[in-house]
């Protein structure tokens, strides 16, 4: 599966180029939005907003993504040593 962070599936959302302007730009409109969060149901490539509360209501049906691709890095080296 692809893996996607935050700021890319941010740039997606808005249909954007990926790069550091328009992260910076982009996250802050999620951001500014109070009880709004970006993720995905099956597919990591078809990002969306949804409340916190439904997020947090359905863990199972939707999913965040990792806040930068480095972070994600650092889970799959820590679930291969721990593995």
């Amino acid at each position: 599966m692809v893996t996607i962070s935050r700021e890319q599936a941010i740039c997606m959302f808005y249909c954007e180029p990926y790069n550091e302007s328009n992260v910076v730009k982009l996250s802050k409109l999620i951001d500014d939005m109070n009880n709004i969060e970006i993720c995905y149901s099956d597919d990591p490539t078809e990002p969306m907003l949804i409340s916190l509360k439904s997020l947090y209501a359905s863990p199972f049906k939707y999913h965040q993504y990792p806040a930068s691709l480095k972070d994600c890095k650092k889970d799959k080296d820590n679930n291969h040593a721990n593995g």
